[in-house]
């Protein structure tokens, strides 16, 4: 094979990956095989849209390339946009979910394919990037920072298959997940102020409470004290016959 066969260039590489679809063409081939079919029609809808060329698919991923990193961002974007409005309507066996990895990097084009470290790097990302999610190197983030209206995660140091050196990587918020956090938040400082109260102030209520309950019980009770101690029994009398002849029939009355 002769060298000027080959094309050498820096290209943006994306490798995305369909999640779950060896499991469930396990359970139900003839499903795995129709969201196979749907998921390649609704990406290669967008590549275009984004200058990307792509060079095959493996299975149930893609690797696709383009002139810019931030067109490689740009549909990876819109990727993730269109399946997150397709899969709420759809069953949970239904959904279509991919992860996505772009690098750039040196590659070489040859006999149709593409090979270099830009594509091996680029297919080693993908997996860190979470379900639904695009993950990018350090080298894309660089070229993208300020032209792409999204916000960058950086995630720890990877150490990646059959490469040297461990990278860095950023993960991409999307813009649905970021207002899915906004919101959450601005419910969170909705609700404080209405469910906390004082500990302070419930104590003293307590106790005042308390006090007055006391204060209460103790005058009810020891009123009655007072009026049976005050009120006295009648002196008990018994009338006795006085033997004093001048008036029979008299009586007088003799305390006791």
């Amino acid at each position: 094979m002769s060298i000027a066969a080959e094309q050498r260039r820096l290209a943006a590489i994306m490798f995305t990956d369909m999640v779950g679809y060896t499991a469930l063409s396990q359970r139900n081939e003839a499903l795995a095989l129709e969201l196979l079919e749907e998921h390649r029609r609704i990406l290669r809808s967008i590549f275009p849209r984004f200058n990307g060329t792509e060079i095959k698919t493996i299975g149930d991923a893609f690797l696709v390339e383009f002139q810019s990193a931030l067109e490689a961002a740009q549909c990876s974007l819109e990727i993730q946009r269109t399946l997150a409005k397709r899969n709420p309507d759809v069953s949970a066996e239904r959904r279509i979910e991919i992860r996505i990895g772009i690098h750039v990097g040196d590659v070489v084009h040859r006999e149709g394919d593409v090979y270099g470290d830009g594509v091996n790097i680029a297919s080693r990302i993908q997996p860190v990037a979470g379900i639904g999610g695009i993950c990018i190197s350090v080298d894309v983030e660089r070229q993208i920072h300020h032209a792409l209206d999204a916000r960058f995660e950086k995630l720890a140091p990877v150490e990646l298959k059959n490469v040297e050196v461990p990278m860095d990587l950023f993960r991409i918020v999307l813009p649905w997940e970021r207002d899915t956090r906004v919101t959450a938040a601005r419910e969170t400082r909705d609700v404080r102020p209405r469910r906390s109260i004082p500990v302070g102030w419930v104590v003293a209520a307590a106790l005042l409470l308390a006090l007055i309950a006391g204060w209460f019980l103790f005058g009810r009770y020891k009123m009655p004290g007072k009026q049976s101690g005050a009120a006295e029994l009648p002196a008990k009398s018994i009338a006795v016959l006085c033997p004093i002849p001048t008036g029979a029939g008299q009586s007088c009355r003799r305390r006791i």
